[in-house]
């Protein structure tokens, strides 16, 4: 029996100031207690968290951890809510690039079930602003992880400190880890579903009837690309951290290149971002490929959704996407293929989004196309 697998993640990210303030609010100091409520997905016995500051400059106190089940709202399921200690303390300093993985906790969490974690930071943090993805709540200037319930709470949209759950299974696991930008990241799924086209997975193969189980774990970043630097870490950089860390980690699904396509050209902070040709992008999946095959692990590639009338759209680059997604179906590089865009696309323009699928920029698919993408996904593909 596996020992522990990865069941959730939200990768790190350093936080930005280029992103317009009607997307992305501007990066600010916060103190206090931070909660998130988020979605497991594959259940197990016990849990582990793990707290990052992998893209920190400066040491990260923590003066406090705790998960729960979740209640209503932010709520912590009365009689369920434990302290979260790390090599028996619970209160630590994280140095800067590192992370910390948590003591094992005694917390029994079915599949797709919904987890309260708190983290307590005694002193002023710039945490890393999220495009409404990951919702929070903060406990301003005082430590609250172990009340259940707050009633003196504000909304706060950022990323987690806890970047990633781990659960021991109760039987054999397949995790599938999703590596991608804003669209696996997600956004505009309910939250009772989840986040992302990750979550509708889940959800489908948590229903199949077999002795196999499945975990998916969302490695997605909004602005993230392949090569290059603009939100976080490139793939090819945070692949280590963000894939091959993942305890478990089996079978990785690859969505991202089309920021690697769209910033080409653009000036952002007064950096001008090259165009991208075809053989740069083939050449960064197939290092993917390669050292993910040297782990065991298999690929799964994705194909790019269009993009027309997005704010970095032409027409030359929707050749370069129209080219990679040619190489992704037909290269036999990856060992299997999973067709987002032949689901999402205009009927009379390959080019574009479904009107019924946009969320109105053009770019970001909605509720509607995370659950179409989520149900194109061929399942038989994990039955290795």
């Amino acid at each position: 029996m596996q020992e522990w697998i990865g069941t959730w993640g939200a990768s790190p990210a350093a936080p930005v100031h280029f992103v317009p303030l009607e997307i992305m609010a501007a990066p600010a100091p916060v103190q206090g207690t931070i909660r998130h409520r988020v979605r497991v997905s594959a259940g197990g016995s016990r849990v582990r968290l793990r707290l990052s500051n992998e893209t920190g400059d400066r040491p990260l106190l923590i003066g406090g951890t705790s998960v729960g089940l979740a209640g209503e709202a932010a709520e912590v399921r009365s009689g369920t809510l434990h302290r979260v200690i790390f090599g028996g303390r619970s209160a630590i300093a994280i140095i800067a690039g590192a992370a910390a993985v948590s003591d094992p906790v005694d917390l029994a969490v079915a599949n797709l079930s919904e987890l309260v974690v708190s983290v307590y930071l005694p002193q002023h943090i710039v945490a890393s602003p999220s495009e409404g993805v990951h919702q929070a709540i903060l406990a301003a200037g005082r430590d609250a992880v172990l009340e259940e319930a707050w009633h003196d709470a504000a909304p706060l949209a950022v990323r987690p400190l806890v970047t990633a759950i781990s659960v021991q299974p109760l039987r054999p696991t397949r995790v599938i880890v999703a590596l991608g930008d804003s669209v696996t990241d997600g956004g505009a799924v309910d939250a009772k579903e989840g986040r992302s086209w990750t979550d509708i997975l889940a959800s489908r193969l948590e229903a199949r009837a077999g002795a196999a189980a499945y975990a998916v774990v969302n490695a997605g970043i909004g602005g993230n690309r392949l090569i290059g630097q603009l939100i976080g870490p490139p793939a090819l950089m945070r692949l280590d951290r963000d894939v091959f860390a993942t305890p478990g980690v089996t079978d990785l699904i690859v969505l991202e290149g089309i920021n690697d396509i769209g910033v080409g050209g653009r000036t952002i902070e007064g950096v001008t971002y090259p165009m991208i040709v075809f053989d740069e992008l083939v050449a960064a999946y197939l290092q993917i490929i390669e050292r993910a095959h040297e782990r065991g692990v298999k690929v799964i590639g994705g194909t790019l959704l269009p993009f027309r009338d997005a704010f970095f759209f032409s027409d030359e680059k929707e050749r370069t996407r129209q080219s990679i997604n040619a190489w992704i179906r037909n290269g036999g590089a990856f060992d299997g293929v999973i067709d987002f865009d032949a689901v999402v696309r205009g009927p009379g323009d390959s080019s574009a989004l479904r009107p019924e699928f946009d969320t109105g920029d053009h770019l970001h698919p909605n509720h509607a196309a995370y659950r179409t993408m989520g149900e194109a996904v061929d399942l038989s593909l994990f039955d290795h």
